[in-house]
């Protein structure tokens, strides 16, 4: 069994150390507030946890895309890089998606790492293109790790979001993921852009082909079309209670039609449209609306037949 706390000591000490040689070494994240409101970026909650292991999302406004070319992509995670410096956080795990960001860290400081991560890339974004306004959804989302199980889910679940999306067919091929900082002693061209402390990954892996592998079986229980009897029932049902990410439209849509297996929807019984909307709230984390509007039946029926 390991030692959860010592992962959380020596993150401390890994903040520590970077704030130490980012103090002369880096220059300040230049940041203008003129028309532009910190609360409109971080709502400040009282109840938010500001220190330990999280795991925090943010989505576009409205849902539309934020990356749209390598420079967007690259600009966050420069952005992301000082602000982890200037706030005494470092980054565990991280994805880029086109129009929502999952990232890892252990902090002492949540709240100011992330108001100046998302200040400063609104700013920049916004000069660059000639824009105004709010780039992303706020407050920004958060979840405290506090155990082992829920740290290596969340770590899994960042590095499967581009297969889950549909994009790619592993965690390799997803350019904008920490995935690539794993692979010891190859060139990864992210790390001029941003660092990614190892310390999570070593904890939780003895290799790269470990580490592929858990992914290829956090996907399989992600996407299992069995029930949840057995001894994994009650993981599962604790992930659901109390860890649940909701999936994007283009998630469920993609799930849907890994579990028709190439079937239409018009082509299966009543009884199996049933059970595929109840695969896909039980595992996927489906909203109502979202089973509706893949499925092309009324909210009203969707809610009737899953609540019977």
């Amino acid at each position: 069994m390991k030692d959860f706390s010592a992962l959380v000591s020596a993150a401390d000490k890994s903040v520590s150390a970077s704030v130490s040689a980012s103090v002369s070494a880096s220059e300040p994240v230049s940041v203008s507030v003129e028309n532009f409101q910190s609360s409109a970026v971080v709502a400040y909650e009282p109840k938010r946890a500001q220190v330990g292991f999280f795991h925090v999302w943010i989505r576009g406004s409205n849902r539309y895309n934020v990356f749209y070319d390598t420079t967007d992509f690259a600009g966050f995670l420069e952005r992301c890089q000082r602000s982890a410096e200037k706030n005494e956080t470092v980054v565990s795990a991280f994805v880029l998606m086109d129009n929502h960001v999952h990232l890892q860290v252990y902090t002492r400081a949540l709240n100011a790492f992330m108001r100046s991560l998302l200040m400063s890339f609104n700013q920049w974004y916004n000069k660059r293109k000639g824009m105004s306004g709010q780039l992303f959804n706020s407050p920004f989302s958060s979840k405290l790790i506090d155990n082992e199980e829920y740290l290596q889910y969340n770590y899994l679940y960042i590095l499967t979001n581009p297969i889950r999306a549909g994009i790619c067919e592993n965690i390799t091929k997803y350019r904008w993921s920490s995935y690539h900082f794993s692979k010891k002693g190859y060139y990864n061209s992210l790390g001029k852009f941003i660092d990614v402390s190892n310390l999570v990954n070593d904890y939780l892996y003895k290799s790269n082909n470990h580490l592929h592998l858990s992914a290829l079986h956090h996907l399989k229980e992600f996407w299992s079309l069995e029930g949840t009897e057995g001894e994994n029932s009650e993981v599962k049902e604790h992930y659901k209670e109390k860890h649940i990410i909701r999936p994007t439209d283009h998630e469920v849509s993609t799930y849907l039609v890994y579990i028709l297996q190439g079937r239409k929807l018009s082509e299966i019984s009543r009884k199996e449209l049933i059970r595929t909307m109840q695969i896909l709230r039980d595992h996927g984390n489906a909203t109502y609306r979202q089973i509706s509007s893949v499925t092309h039946e009324s909210f009203y029926d969707v809610v009737r037949m899953l609540k019977r």
